[in-house]
């Protein structure tokens, strides 16, 4: 059996240990036994902790958007594309990576002053949800698809934040019955 490379073995080790089972504060030698890493391969390849941190969510957005671009080539109606965020989400969670909370938002939570290298994946997480819902809500609400897709922005937040508290697979069907009433009411009033 070959052992994967140190590099994917962090990048593995810190999906598991900062976004799954604790918190992205968790120690880095917590990090280093669950991949069976040394510190000099940390720090070689990714510079530090934030350096990995950074890594990891690299990876997870690479993840995370090929998931929502499926869900959005399989949708047949543009509400449909609009929507596509909740069941990518459910896909995401079943075959990637099961976690109760928003790995982008814990790691805006636990680094108050983070690197330009972390800031731009934060900032990059953020904008790819922000365009793509206002670029499918342009088709279904007019003049009205910026205020639809904030709300769709929240909603989906909101989901992500109620994961913490009830099984994720309620928190995904209450956010995108939620999603679907607003696209409902955005949708009828569009003058």
């Amino acid at each position: 059996m070959r052992t994967a490379p140190v590099r994917d073995r962090l990048l593995d080790a810190a999906d598991e240990v900062l976004f799954m089972d604790g918190s992205v504060s968790t120690p880095v030698d917590v990090i280093l036994r669950r991949a069976g890493a040394s510190p000099p391969s940390l720090y070689s390849h990714f510079g530090n902790k934030e350096g990995l941190i950074t890594a990891a969510l690299q990876r997870r957005l690479r993840v995370w958007t090929a998931v929502w671009d499926d869900e959005i080539s399989r949708a047949t109606t543009d509400a449909g594309r609009l929507l596509a965020l909740w069941p990518a989400l459910r896909v995401y969670q079943r075959d990637h990576l099961t976690e109760r909370w928003c790995a982008f938002s814990g790691a805006a939570a636990a680094i108050p002053q983070p690197s330009a290298q972390l800031t731009t994946v934060l900032t990059e997480e953020t904008q790819l949800l922000r365009d793509r819902l206002l670029e499918h809500s342009r088709l279904l609400a007019g003049r009205r698809a910026k205020s639809l897709a904030s709300a769709l922005f929240i909603a989906y937040t909101g989901t992500m934040a109620t994961m913490l508290r009830e099984q994720y697979q309620v928190a995904i069907d209450e956010g995108e019955a939620s999603a679907k009433a607003l696209v409902s009411h955005y949708t009828t009033e569009r003058c």
